[in-house]
């Protein structure tokens, strides 16, 4: 059963992505990401309890399986700025559903933060983390010209100052 939940969830995200692709954010509602996936209505109640929530098992997958990739010498600034470069098109349908702030979960994540960490290991994980989303989100808001290595070479710019 686990097996067949996890299938029905990956249908649903995939669904909604898709669907967001379409039209606004505010304007799918469940009955389309069902329709669209192919699924029975109360699969959608069975697994998630709202859109939100949706995107956010979306987002932990992709981050999941680009942390796998990720080389461990690389900066994880870096790594953050290149998943952007990779996923222009995923990050493009966050912002445009207000949705983007679901990224420092992630990005929190892949600091490996957890609210039992001491209370310093958890306000430096959150202050990384939250540096690295703030040029990741201006770097979008000024059209991602740069790359990842030209970001990377800015922010060591700003150590130095």
């Amino acid at each position: 059963m686990e097996l067949r939940s996890e299938i029905s969830k990956k249908y649903l995200a995939e669904a909604l992505i898709k669907l967001m692709k379409q039209k606004k954010f505010d304007k799918i509602t469940n009955k389309d990401i069902t329709n669209k996936a192919g699924l029975s209505d109360i699969t959608i109640y069975r697994n998630f309890n709202s859109k939100e929530e949706i995107v956010k098992y979306y987002l932990s997958n992709i981050f999941t399986t680009e942390k796998k990739e990720w080389k461990e010498k690389e900066n994880v600034g870096f790594q953050i700025f290149s998943f952007f470069q990779k996923n222009k098109e995923l990050i493009e349908l966050l912002y445009k559903a207000n949705l983007q702030y679901l990224l420092i979960d992630n990005i929190l994540n892949v600091h490996d933060y957890k609210k039992e960490d001491p209370n310093i290991i958890a306000y430096s994980k959150v202050t990384v983390a939250y540096l690295i989303f703030g040029w990741c989100d201006e770097w979008y808001k000024r059209g991602m010209v740069e790359t990842p290595e030209e970001m990377m070479k800015y922010f060591k710019q700003t150590k130095k100052q």
